[in-house]
């Protein structure tokens, strides 16, 4: 669910720094960082970083590393999967509206030609694994949710299954499906590290 080893950290912290000029980087949202290693090692490299925890163990020592920064981390109780639901009225946490949460980290949306305002990290539970890829790929033809917002780069870590689904080319008949076309007409999808 989170990255606890510090090798691992830095090996994702080169992937999502690569293809970066020089100059401010645009800001990271981490979903689910756990106790916040990767989050140490972005912050060591100079990334700005949004924390969304919805686990209350690691959430305390976040928001203290935070407290400790200046204005370089910003932790929210949020659930990145629980992102925009489809109720009416106050959400409550670990829900999240995505207006509220691009409004609090200061992030105004951008034309789609423009580049990109943020760059996403998190490990997708294997649990509905399809259903929350699915969901935003819909977000993402629909230019709901977080891409309302504009292009946002997409940094996941997914199951060997759903990347293989994902780039399976067409003939392929038991993996070439609606998922794969759509995915593969609406991402620029790249593997980053195995």
């Amino acid at each position: 669910r989170f990255i606890g080893c510090p090798q691992l950290a830095r090996t994702v912290q080169r992937c999502l720094r690569r293809g970066a000029g020089p100059g401010p980087q645009p800001f990271l949202l981490e979903f689910a960082p756990g106790p916040g290693i990767l989050t140490r090692s972005l912050l060591d490299e100079g990334f700005r970083v949004v924390a969304l925890e919805s686990n209350s163990d690691f959430f305390a020592d976040l928001k203290s590393l935070e407290n400790s920064l200046d204005g370089q981390l910003k932790v929210i109780h949020g659930d990145f999967f629980r992102l925009d639901p489809l109720t009416k009225g106050a959400l409550k946490p670990p829900a999240v509206s995505s207006d509220k949460l691009f409004e609090a980290i200061g992030v105004a949306a951008v034309p789609w030609r423009a580049d990109i305002p943020l760059k996403i990290f998190g490990i997708v539970p294997q649990q509905l694994e399809r259903n929350r890829l699915w969901r935003l790929l819909f977000a993402m033809y629909e230019c709901s949710s977080i891409y309302r917002y504009g292009r946002v780069e997409l940094n996941l870590f997914i199951s060997e299954k759903e990347y293989t689904v994902l780039t399976a080319k067409p003939g392929r008949s038991k993996i070439y499906q609606a998922l794969t076309v759509l995915a593969q007409l609406g991402y620029e999808i790249e593997l980053l590290h195995k």
